[in-house]
């Protein structure tokens, strides 16, 4: 019932409502009009492309950062272990406002800690948000720490529960670190990885706050992402069949790209 409520009706109104010019005077049925509209739509195409350029920053990032932090903290004691997770867990339960207001510290053009220095150093009016080449890697930095406590907790959780008669195995047969961390942890973490990996990449999917904030997707749509053109169509331009449309599509895109990454990364489960 709970879900019928929360998810099933809003998905199934959503498809609804894309085939229709919605709008808070009225609603017209037109067909196949939005869908037409999202393909010949110069904003959804740059929208696509940041979303994209996001990913290719993000996802790789919160794998291999937080797999490489719990993979450390497996030979350290549970003092440092929940210090440190107590740290990085820290900015995913502190609000984006205040993330971006400090990021915006230290990079916000002429006032910005980052900008003074280029200014010492003869560079003067330099700016990380007029170029989407730099923009995008420097707010995917701030996604990427504002949300990797909980890959770092998954991580670590699935690390201490492998035996450590494994590990103690290896070594005695003289396998360096890096050989555990690849004949070992890897095969034993393949189904967390899988999830990890679905997860982040639905997530990337749809990065909206920090960006919005930041830039607003300029300029000109470089830095935006579907996301934020669904929320500016519908609450900035009232073109809310358009902006459903543009979720359909990107809930299709989810999807396949779920199917995609359970098809390729599966494998039997290692019992023990």
């Amino acid at each position: 019932m709970i879900f019928s409520i929360f998810y099933l009706f809003p998905l199934l109104y959503g498809i609804l409502v894309s085939f229709t010019d919605f709008r808070l005077s009225g609603i017209d049925f037109n067909g196949l009009s939005n869908y037409k509209k999202i393909f010949s739509n110069y904003a959804f195409w740059r929208s696509l492309a940041g979303t994209a350029r996001y990913a290719v920053i993000v996802i790789p990032l919160q794998m291999a950062v937080p797999l490489w932090i719990a993979n450390t903290l497996r030979s350290h004691g549970n003092k440092v272990n929940v210090l440190v997770k107590l740290f990085i867990y820290l900015p995913n339960v502190t609000c984006s406002v205040a993330l971006v207001i400090v990021w915006n510290f230290l990079f916000w053009p002429n006032i910005g800690l980052f900008s003074r220095i280029f200014d010492n150093l003869g560079i003067v009016g330099f700016s990380f948000f007029d170029n989407a080449n730099i923009s995008i890697p420097v707010i995917s930095l701030l996604i990427v720490f504002s949300c990797m406590g909980q890959n770092v907790v998954i991580f670590c959780a699935a690390i201490n529960s492998i035996p450590q008669t494994y590990y103690e195995a290896a070594e005695l047969d003289g396998a360096v670190k890096f050989q555990q961390f690849r004949y070992i942890t890897i095969p034993f973490l393949s189904s967390v990885i899988t999830y990890v990996l679905v997860t982040n990449s639905i997530g990337a999917l749809q990065i909206f706050v920090i960006p919005q904030l930041m830039t607003g997707g300029g300029p000109n749509y470089a830095s935006s992402t579907l996301l934020m053109l669904i929320y500016n169509s519908a609450f900035g331009n009232n073109q809310f069949g358009y902006a459903s449309a543009i979720g359909v599509l990107l809930f299709i895109l989810s999807g396949i790209i779920a199917v995609i990454q359970f098809k390729v990364t599966k494998r039997e489960a290692i019992e023990y």
